[in-house]
């Protein structure tokens, strides 16, 4: 008698995979080599050391997804189609390390915080109680609707584009949303899991046709590069530098925590505490190498998560494929200066498709909350509400201590989570124990009959 294969452990022809895997590579291309660009240009690299960077960065990415979706052994990996990038939480706190204790101390921090990962996810695998449907539900919400504007300010040219909002660019977008929806809508099987592919190179290149196309970078690049360890020198340990990073990674793990349930709801899988704390060391594993390698520290990307959702290809070997190609593009600059090529405005039309996944996701997981009870309601309405409305207003926070902006005013995410989860232990710390037990029986079997 044969056992069925669960879609995540199913292993797909082989060029399906790579199809697919390179779908996953071009959707997390731009927001993967965004980090090493702001941070090497903030703190004054020349070009050359940027692109050290992107190297290390892509190369470094390779070895995370494929930690993170493969495992190593019990100890790591979630085995889930997640692809790992640097995270954006820490950007602000390793801007502000390297311009006054230099990279070195920056490489010491990510793995210093990289240990304190490690040690803090067993205990943080037992915080689940306390995230709930309504908190899950909350914060993944906020997650993709955050994460929106990123892709409409790509839409628009880029944050400081002098064509910024050009009407070209509006066209550009608006068309290739439309490709990606009619090839989701007319196309059936494999093709249609690869519409946002498709859209991305059509995109392209009726871009091309207006200019927006630069191939220079592709005949500048080199054919292959060595990433080479502590490659600006041996890190640093500053136990300052080490602290405000152990902070800024908390942030990492509670948006880690609510993708790896995102994942879980498109897989259809339940994500149990285990399998947060090997995602959670997977991560710390990775921004170990990252502090090595001349990277920086990674999270599971969101945006990613939502691909999965509308690809509904569940496959981790799948995202493992992009791990390989990550690692190559690493390695060989003119092959990865290729995805850098694609325009600004199809990036964002596809990325604002797949945060809105992500959203809908999370008011997917709100569905299963009875609002009726223990102030479910107001714990949804705040956090939503905090979340959006520092995104919305980022200098909210303009005139306070630069830790609470680091922490607070770059991303609603942080306040929004916290709000959450505080606000669930306020409304629900202390209920009867049979309580808390009918409830979670009601979304037990409420979730057993969504699988039926």
């Amino acid at each position: 008698m044969s056992t069925k294969v669960h879609p995540v452990d199913q292993m797909l022809p082989l060029g399906q995979m790579s199809l697919l895997g390179l779908q996953h590579v071009l959707a997390f291309y731009a927001s993967g080599v965004a980090i090493p660009l702001i941070i090497g240009g903030a703190i004054g690299f020349t070009q050359e050391q940027i692109a050290i960077l992107v190297a290390a960065d892509l190369f470094t990415c390779g070895i995370a997804t494929l930690i993170q979706s493969l495992g190593i052994g019990k100890f790591a990996g979630i085995r889930l189609p997640v692809v790992l990038g640097c995270a954006f939480a820490p950007v602000g706190v390793m801007i502000s390390i390297g311009n006054s204790l230099g990279v070195t101390a920056i490489y010491g921090s990510i793995i210093g915080a990289a240990i304190f990962m490690l040690i803090m996810a067993p205990f943080f695998g037992k915080l689940l109680r306390f995230f709930p449907s309504v908190v899950t539900g909350s914060v993944v919400t906020i997650v993709g609707l955050t994460l929106i504007p990123v892709g409409f300010n790509d839409i628009g040219g880029g944050v400081g584009s002098p064509t910024f909002g050009a009407p070209i660019n509006l066209f550009i977008a608006a068309f290739t949303m439309l490709v990606i929806l009619v090839a989701n809508r007319y196309f059936k099987g494999f093709m249609q899991s690869i519409s946002i592919l498709i859209g991305l190179i059509v995109g392209t290149i009726v871009a091309g046709f207006f200019g927006m196309v630069d191939i220079n970078v592709v005949y500048e690049a080199k054919w292959f590069g060595v990433v080479k360890p502590f490659a600006f020198g041996l890190p640093t340990f500053n136990i300052e530098a080490i602290l405000t990073m152990c902070v800024t990674m908390i942030v990492v793990m509670i948006e880690s925590t609510g993708t790896f349930f995102v994942v879980g709801k498109f897989c259809d899988k339940e994500i149990t505490d285990k399998d947060v704390v090997r995602g959670l060391r997977a991560e710390g594993v990775a921004s170990i190498l990252g502090g090595i390698f001349n990277s920086f520290p990674y999270t599971t990307y969101s945006g990613n998560a939502g691909l999965v959702g509308l690809t509904k290809v569940a496959s981790r070997y799948v995202v493992a494929t992009a791990g390989i190609i990550l690692f190559c593009l690493g390695l060989l600059p003119k092959f990865a200066a290729l995805a850098t090529i694609i325009p600004k405005p199809v990036l964002g039309a596809a990325m604002v498709i797949m945060f809105s996944m992500v959203a809908t996701a999370g008011i997917e997981i709100l569905q299963k909350v009875d609002f009726s009870k223990n102030g479910n309601l107001l714990i949804a309405a705040c956090s939503i509400g905090v979340g959006v409305g520092i995104s919305v207003v980022p200098d909210l926070f303009s005139q306070t201590p630069g830790v609470i902006q680091i922490l607070f005013g770059e991303s609603g995410i942080v306040l929004g989570s916290a709000t959450a989860v505080l606000l669930n232990i306020f409304f629900n710390y202390g209920k009867e124990e049979t309580e808390v037990k009918a409830a979670a029986e009601v979304e037990a079997q409420e979730a057993a009959s969504e699988t039926v």
